[in-house]
């Protein structure tokens, strides 16, 4: 029996099978949001120490408090819940993109760096690195989780990414043809390396001064290539 189907399995007859909250008493206003929060924090924690699959939802209940007809009200079944830390994840990383996108008195430089290290800094944490090490372990077992990552996570950061490029672009701050193949470029210069030191050798954490060095680096490679040319004098 599969992970997945034993989640199904785990999951109240009528709870939503998406996983998508529903507004009802125990999950609306402050309260519902503590309680939803509890739930998303202590979830994590015990996917960490345990693994997605030996988590089971009493296990979560015991440590969140609360009702399983409360967990059901917020996430679904326990693959909601995964989502939805990945879904509180992509949130975080990509809250350092909105000052460039909001305000266009930021530079394509000031912006890019400001995202980036934002990313990496967050990339980087001790949690965020160990929840998606319990994806890489877990991922063949529970495909649907795999595949919603990349759709929630870097596809979506791409996306992002490039409509903020697209709009450089289109008024004339850089040169780039093709947006999305630049955004995942970017990400992927910024991130590569330090992930994956950071997944294999977990003690490897860069520091914070060699860390900015690396990402203004990556950030005037980048622009290098797509800065608008100077016109040529007559």
């Amino acid at each position: 029996m599969t992970s997945s189907h034993k989640a199904r399995i785990d999951t109240a007859p009528d709870s939503p099978a998406n996983g998508t909250a529903i507004c009802g008493p125990s999950t609306c206003g402050p309260r519902g949001m503590a309680r939803r929060q509890a739930i998303l924090t202590a979830a994590r924690r015990l996917f960490i120490e345990k693994g997605f699959e030996k988590t089971t939802l009493s296990d979560i209940i015991a440590v969140a408090g609360g009702s399983r007809a409360t967990l059901y009200e917020h996430f679904g079944d326990k693959e909601g819940l995964f989502r939805a830390i990945m879904e509180e994840d992509n949130a975080m990383f990509l809250s350092g993109l909105t000052p460039a996108q909001t305000d266009e008195r930021v530079t394509p430089e000031a912006g890019l760096t400001a995202f980036a290290l934002h990313l990496v800094k967050a990339l980087l944490n001790d949690e965020t690195t160990a929840t998606l090490r319990v994806l890489i372990a877990e991922g063949d077992r529970v495909p649907d989780i795999a595949e919603a990552f990349f759709r929630i996570g870097p596809e979506n950061a791409i996306g992002r990414l490039a409509d903020y490029l697209r709009r450089l672009s289109d008024r004339g701050d850089l040169r780039i043809d093709d947006p999305a193949a630049a955004a995942q470029a970017f990400l992927g210069m910024v991130t590569g390396n330090l992930l994956i030191r950071r997944l294999i050798l977990p003690q490897s954490a860069p520091a914070i001064p060699d860390l900015d060095r690396y990402v203004r680096q990556a950030v005037r490679l980048f622009l290098s290539g797509a800065r608008v040319a100077e016109a040529k004098a007559g």
